[in-house]
């Protein structure tokens, strides 16, 4: 069956909708709340009117407006250590099953909630994480975008899974701040799409403090059949509408008030589905890697599959999020414009000043024109099998750099379908795309590369081990395109 990327472009526009104002009611993080409540309430109360009795009201038989969910963070993971530097977490992977849009979902969760709980950490802190394997399957952590020793990455390239009923201990120092999450890399198109994935936020101590925070994380979700057993499904990559969820609820609302500074924390954890975030007077501050080296204000950012971005919203009054979904691959769009989320503003007033930063301005290392190595891109939706190099993993050939070299990187994309490259274990500098280098230094540890285009990616080869480089289109991912890169 031939799988479609959808697009969604998310549309912010200021103060367009008052609906569900004041009706809400809070649901628990990873909850939505049922459907259907209110109509079988008034059914189950129905009886015929007896002598004396007053005139019903016809009102009153009026279906009445479901409550839309509240929108907040997930959950964050308890530290149980009493040392300040040391965060230590314990997860456990385990089944769920739970409610999304009114359908029932047998999913699988990190400690019952979906997305996991959120692993808050320092620059500087030791994190470690006590793991157990409560699936009937062997699964593993990844922990996506630090840069972590090659042990503790999670694969079973050279290593193994975590079994069933088995335990694991993670443990590394983070030496980087910004936002990231974790997921398995077993089987991961089906396990990350029945649920287990969570976010890690790094603070800088140096960075000012906002008045709040948003941790959100978007999936998408076949709006027809919430059946995650179903394989050509891929949350409706197979041509049908998609549904994306925020936090694990549908179109929720997210209370604000005037004056607020708000970091918002966005994470894309779909399996293929793409977006671009945009909303008033959008500033986007911080990207896989952290900071961007300069504040950028643009219409709208585009999030690949794994991809983040932190923004600032500098609230005065209300906005929703709005969906518009596009085909990569050239096909016709066929859902209808969605709101994502609400930001609602019960009492609008002037919009504050953004916070003083830190960003260094730093411009981007200049391009030397050589070539360590060439990863060429290449596949066919129709077969499903994608290639790097002409190879289907794990039948690869390894390239490898020397520690501590600066190398450069091409990415050749010669296919219809673009590719969010990853590489596991370090980050990694654009230098070009299609021979333009960026305006400012841009650090990733996920770019992606458009149909028919050419990217040139420095990389300092500063932490030794086997490192996965991949396409994070996550069935494509299952399709073969994969390698390794091998740092000694």
């Amino acid at each position: 069956m031939r799988r479609w990327c959808w697009v969604f472009v998310l549309l912010g526009a200021a103060g367009c909708s008052d609906s569900g104002g004041g009706s809400e009611t809070a649901a628990e993080s990873g909850e939505t709340v049922a459907s259907g409540e209110s109509e079988s309430d008034s059914e189950s109360g129905a009886r015929e009117d007896l002598p004396g009795d007053l005139p019903s009201d016809p009102s009153s038989d009026l279906p009445t407006e479901e409550p839309r969910p509240e929108l907040r963070s997930p959950a964050e993971a308890e530290d149980l250590d009493p040392d300040p530097d040391v965060v230590r977490v314990a997860l456990t992977a385990a089944p769920l099953a739970y409610e999304i849009g009114g359908e029932l979902v047998e999913g699988w969760a990190y400690n019952g909630q979906i997305p996991g709980p959120t692993i808050r950490v320092e620059r500087g802190d030791t994190l470690t994480v006590e793991f157990h394997n409560g699936l009937d399957s062997a699964t593993t952590i990844h922990w996506h975008g630090l840069h972590v020793p090659f042990a503790m990455d999670g694969v079973t390239w050279q290593g193994q899974a975590v079994g069933p009923g088995e335990d694991f201990e993670y443990s590394f120092e983070i030496d980087q701040a910004g936002t990231y999450w974790y997921h398995p890399h077993v089987d991961t198109d089906r396990q990350v799409d029945l649920g287990l994935y969570g976010v890690i936020v790094a603070e800088d101590p140096a960075d000012p403090v906002p008045d709040r925070e948003l941790v959100v994380v978007f999936d998408s979700w076949d709006e027809f059949s919430f059946d995650s057993d179903d394989e050509s499904d891929h949350h409706g990559l197979d041509g049908t509408v998609i549904e994306w969820t925020a936090n694990g609820l549908i179109d929720p609302v997210f209370p604000a008030a005037a004056g607020e500074r708000i970091r918002v924390r966005a994470v894309n954890v779909a399996n293929a589905g793409y977006m671009a975030l945009s909303w008033p007077l959008l500033r986007h501050i911080g990207g896989d890697q952290g900071l961007l080296a300069e504040l950028s204000e643009p219409e709208s950012v585009v999030l690949a599959p794994s991809d983040r971005m932190d923004g600032e919203w500098l609230i005065g009054a209300g906005f929703d999020v709005i969906g518009l979904p596009y085909s990569l691959l050239g096909a016709p769009a066929v859902a209808d414009e969605r709101r994502l989320f609400e930001v609602q503003v019960d009492a609008p007033g002037a919009a504050p000043v953004g916070l003083e930063l830190p960003f260094d301005g730093a411009e981007p290392t200049p391009d030397p024109g050589w070539t360590d190595v060439l990863y060429v891109f290449h596949g066919d939706p129709h077969t499903g099998y994608w290639t790097i190099n002409g190879e289907l993993f794990p039948d690869i050939t390894i390239e490898s750099l020397p520690l501590g070299e600066w190398a450069i990187v091409e990415l050749r994309n010669v296919s219809q379908s673009a590719h969010p490259f990853h590489l596991h274990g370090h980050g990694f500098e654009i230098l070009s795309v299609d021979g333009v280098a960026p305006e400012f230094r841009r650090l990733e540890d996920t770019f992606d590369v458009a149909p028919y285009s050419i990217v040139r990616i420095g990389v300092l080869a500063d932490n030794p081990g086997d490192w996965m480089a991949h396409c994070h289109i996550l069935p494509h991912v299952d399709g073969g395109m994969m390698t390794v890169l091998r740092v000694e």
